[in-house]
């Protein structure tokens, strides 16, 4: 009878080891429909693509330690239905401790200005004309580091956020910050990233303001030497079936003008460095019966301006692409949930984009398609 307790137990220790390791992630994907045009080509006609809208899988778990302190970590990377290039611990990846002080993290995080600025883009796309893909681009100061994180415990619904990433991690030939296509830019440069973030929710309501500081974001001939950064900030209400927010940002120093079109080789999509943008946007959205939830979005960009042409000296400059450019995007659609973790989704979109030296962007978007969560 004793033997057989003994191996009883022993058989449950490898469960009670797991228990708390939890596998978690979400496969999406559709098919898109885009027709764009610019102003040197003209219409570039219709492309039809089934696409990934983002698929991921991740691991995360805990143990608890002493006085109510607790080992935390995770590992997360991107997948894609369509067979595309992935990584493992691509996206938010990190070991660290958590209790009543906050919680400290260190490994792949995002910045605090990409934990805010996603907050209104309810819709699931590739394409960034069938989202909000140029409100939420990747850029010097959104792409995530590796870095050191600190957060503040919740303060009658008031949290603090503190991130930095070292020098050196950002300076090798895999560099995540922005870098231009100058071939004599400098490797030693100093390329910390800081950021910092501050929210508040409470029965629904939230306000977030965040930033991100790149040092030596830019390393053309015509910016040599430039710090970048990007700030912003939301404020809303969201509920199970209501959404509704605004929000606002403004960069300097971390794009480069294919950022804002996703589309290289066209005349706007030269690797020219934004000098400085500003954007609105605002979303909206109700879930009738439980099942159906109507959506719309639209954003509005302007003071967007480029530098000069990269590897040039400022005496040689030529005009920069975009001068005094505006963007106007809208998207309208709806899901339809079939369960809890399984959606249905459609949406529309329209992205225009123009600037002060008559160069013209513009491209539609239909998608529809399918998303489950585990």
């Amino acid at each position: 009878m004793k033997k057989t307790l003994i191996a009883l137990t022993l058989a449950t220790l490898p469960v009670a080891a797991s228990a708390d390791v939890v596998l978690y992630g979400v496969i999406k994907g559709g098919v898109e429909v885009t027709r764009s045009f610019t102003s040197n080509i003209g219409d570039k006609g219709t492309s039809t693509k089934i696409v990934d809208y983002g698929s991921r899988i991740g691991f995360k778990g805990h143990e608890d330690l002493n006085n109510n302190l607790r080992a935390i970590w995770q590992l997360e990377q991107d997948v894609n239905i369509g067979g595309g290039n992935t990584g493992f611990s691509t996206r938010d990846s990190f070991i660290g401790l958590t209790g009543n002080f906050g919680t400290v993290k260190a490994g792949h995080l995002s910045t605090p200005v990409k934990d805010i600025n996603g907050r209104l883009d309810q819709w699931e796309y590739d394409n960034n004309a069938a989202g909000l893909g140029i409100y939420t681009r990747t850029n010097a100061a959104v792409d995530r580091k590796v870095a050191a994180s600190y957060e503040t415990p919740n303060f009658a619904g008031f949290q603090a956020q503190a991130y930095v990433s070292p020098s050196d991690n950002n300076n090798n030939n895999n560099n995540s910050s922005f870098v231009s296509n100058n071939t004599n830019s400098p490797t030693d440069r100093e390329a910390a990233v800081y950021g910092a973030k501050l929210g508040y929710e409470n029965a629904g309501f939230f306000a977030d303001v965040a930033g991100t500081y790149v040092k030596n974001s830019v390393t053309n001939a015509a910016g040599q030497g430039k710090d970048g950064y990007q700030a912003a900030a939301n404020v809303g209400f969201e509920n199970s079936n209501w959404l509704a927010g605004v929000g606002y940002q403004q960069s300097r120093y971390v794009d480069d003008v294919e950022s804002f079109t996703g589309e290289p080789g066209t005349a706007l999509g030269v690797n020219e460095i934004v000098k400085g943008s500003k954007e609105v946007v605002a979303s909206a959205a109700y879930t009738i019966n439980n099942a159906v939830r109507l959506k719309g979005s639209a954003a509005y960009g302007f003071d967007i301006k480029s530098l000069p042409t990269v590897g040039i000296t400022p005496a040689t400059a030529t005009a920069p692409v975009l001068n005094d450019a505006k963007y106007v995007q809208g998207v309208v659609g709806a899901d339809y949930l079939l369960s809890k973790r399984t959606a249905l989704n459609g949406q529309v979109g329209y992205l225009e984009l123009k600037d002060g030296n008559k160069n013209k962007y513009k491209k539609g978007a239909v998608g529809v398609g399918m998303s489950h969560k585990f």
